[in-house]
C-alpha cells in the first residue's frame, strides 16, 4: 500500500505579493471533516491539509494534501481512541510534520479532542509548528459529557498540552450543541454546527488578512495580539441584519453561548482583543465605532485591540462580528518544551504524593479598596515530614484556573451543593450574580 502524497495544493507563486503563507491543518476524524467544510467555503490564498492515522478517513477527504501518520504503528487502522498511540504515530513521522509546516507563517489546527489521533497528535503538531516560527491558533471541540470520563480526561490533558504551544486555543464543548439545535436535528446537522463555529473563527482572521476592508490588518499587527502562549482564549460570534443590525449584533453577542462557558465566567477582561466586523458596501465607520465601543467596554481595553472592518458585497445589509480575546494569565514567553509522556503502567504504580494537612477556615477581613473577586492565597503549613525537596515533575503540575463559584461556599464548603435551576443557593447571591457590594468604613 502506497502512502499518501504530501504535496501542497498551492505553491508560493499562487499566494499574494506579501508572501504570507497560511495553512489550515485538520487532525483526526473531526479535524478532517472541519477542513473539508472549509474546502467547500473556498478560502483563497490558503493551504489546506489533513492528517490522520486512519487510511479510510483520509481516502474520502476532499483535500489534496494528505499526511498519513504512524503507518508502522497503526498499520493505517487509526489510533483506536488511545492518545498515547496517536502521539507516538505523530512522533515517528515527525519529519513529515516538519515538511508540512515548513515556511508557513500562520497555522490553524482543527481537531476534536477526546479520541486518539486528535488528542495525541495535535499537541505535537502544535509544538513542531511553533518551533518552526509559525503563529499557531487551534480550534478544538470537546467531547459530550455522556461519552465517559476517559474521553473527557484525554481531552482535558490534550487541551493543557495544546495551550503550552499554541498562541490561542478556542475550545468548543459538544454539550453546547444540544442547547443550540432542534430536537429533531440529525447527528450530521449537530456536528455541522460545530464546524460552522470553527469556520467563522478561521474565516474572520482570514478575511482581515486577505479581504478588502475599511480597516485592513497586516500579519505583523495580528501577530502582536498573540504574543504569549498558555493563556485562556475568549471567542464569540454574532450577526445582525436590517435597519437595527448594530443593535442586533450587540444583543446577539451578549447572548452568544460560547461567551458563557464555565471557564469564561470570570474572564471579565481580555489582555488583547481581535475584533472583526464584516458588512456590505453600506457599512459605515459610525457602525464600526458603536460596535467596537461595546466590545472593548465589556471585554478589554482599547490599548490592546486589533480591529478589522471588512467589506463583503454579498452581505447586503447584514453585519457579522467575531471577537477573539486572549489573557496573560498562565502564559509563557519562553519557547515550548517537548513533553515526555508517562507510560500508563508507571503512572498507575506510582505512590501517592504527600498532601498538605487540611486547615480550618479562618475569618476573612473585608478590604473596601479590594476588587470583588480578588483572592489572596497563603501557602499551607506542612509538617516537616511532609516536605519533599525532590525535583518537580512537570507532568504533575496542574494548570492555573480562574476562581470558581464552588470555592466561595463559606461555611457550606463541606456539605453537598444545594442546587436549584443550576445554581448553588449556598453561595451568596452577590457572588453568584457578580454584584459588587459597597463597603462602608467607619472612622473612629
Amino acid at each position: 500500500m502506497n502512502n499518501f502524497t504530501s504535496e501542497s495544493p498551492l505553491q508560493a507563486a499562487d499566494l499574494d505579493a506579501s508572501g504570507l503563507r497560511v495553512k489550515i491543518i485538520g487532525v483526526g476524524g473531526a479535524g478532517n471533516n472541519a477542513v473539508d467544510r472549509l474546502k467547500i467555503d473556498q478560502l483563497d490564498q490558503v493551504d489546506l491539509a489533513v492528517v490522520n492515522t486512519d487510511t479510510k478517513t483520509l481516502s474520502v477527504s476532499l483535500i489534496s494534501e494528505k499526511v498519513m501518520l504512524g503507518r508502522s504503528i497503526t498499520r493505517g487502522l487509526s489510533a483506536g481512541g488511545e492518545a498515547e498511540i496517536g502521539r507516538q504515530a505523530a512522533d515517528v513521522d515527525r519529519h513529515l510534520i516538519e515538511q508540512m509546516v515548513n515556511g508557513v507563517d500562520l497555522v490553524f489546527l482543527l481537531a476534536g479532542l477526546g479520541g486518539g489521533t486528535g488528542s495525541g497528535a495535535t499537541p505535537l503538531i502544535a509544538e513542531i509548528a511553533e518551533a518552526s516560527g509559525a503563529l499557531v491558533v487551534a480550534f478544538v471541540t470537546m467531547p459530550f459529557t455522556r461519552e465517559g470520563s476517559r474521553r473527557l480526561q484525554q481531552a482535558d490533558e490534550a487541551l493543557v498540552k495544546l495551550r503550552e504551544h499554541c498562541h490561542a486555543v478556542v475550545s468548543l464543548p459538544n454539550d453546547l450543541l444540544l442547547q443550540q439545535i432542534d430536537e429533531q436535528a440529525t447527528v450530521m446537522e449537530a456536528f455541522a454546527l460545530a464546524d460552522e463555529w470553527i469556520s467563522k473563527g478561521v474565516r474572520s482572521i482570514w478575511s482581515m488578512l486577505f479581504m478588502q476592508g475599511l480597516i485592513n490588518v497586516d500579519f505583523a499587527t495580528l501577530k502582536s495580539a498573540f504574543t504569549c502562549r498558555g493563556g485562556k482564549t475568549l471567542f464569540g460570534t454574532a450577526e445582525g441584519e436590517g435597519e437595527h443590525a448594530v443593535a442586533d449584533v450587540i444583543r446577539n453577542l451578549d447572548l452568544c453561548p460560547l461567551l458563557h462557558l464555565p471557564e469564561n465566567r470570570y474572564l471579565r477582561k481580555a489582555d488583547r482583543l481581535i475584533v472583526n466586523i464584516t458588512g456590505g458596501t453600506s457599512l459605515t465607520m459610525t457602525q464600526v465605532h458603536e460596535i467596537l465601543q461595546h466590545v472593548t467596554d465589556r471585554f478589554g481595553s482599547k490599548e490592546h485591540t486589533v480591529l478589522g472592518a471588512v467589506i463583503d458585497s454579498e452581505l447586503g445589509d447584514k453585519l457579522t462580528l467575531t471577537v477573539i480575546g486572549t489573557t496573560d494569565v498562565g502564559t509563557s514567553h519562553k519557547p515550548g518544551k517537548r513533553y515526555a509522556p508517562v507510560p500508563a503502567a508507571n503512572a498507575a504504580s506510582q505512590a501517592p504524593q504527600p498532601k498538605a494537612k487540611p486547615r480550618q477556615a479562618e475569618p476573612i477581613a473585608l478590604d473596601p479598596d479590594a476588587e470583588l473577586f480578588e483572592t489572596k492565597v497563603e501557602a499551607p503549613e506542612l509538617d516537616e515530614h511532609e516536605i519533599d525537596d525532590g525535583p518537580v515533575d512537570p507532568g504533575k503540575q496542574s494548570e492555573f484556573d480562574f476562581p470558581r463559584l464552588e470555592d466561595n461556599r463559606g461555611l457550606f464548603e463541606r456539605t453537598e451543593a444545594n442546587l436549584y435551576e443550576g445554581e448553588d443557593l449556598d453561595i451568596p447571591t452577590y457572588l453568584r450574580r457578580g454584584i459588587k457590594v459597597a463597603v462602608e468604613v467607619k472612622k473612629g
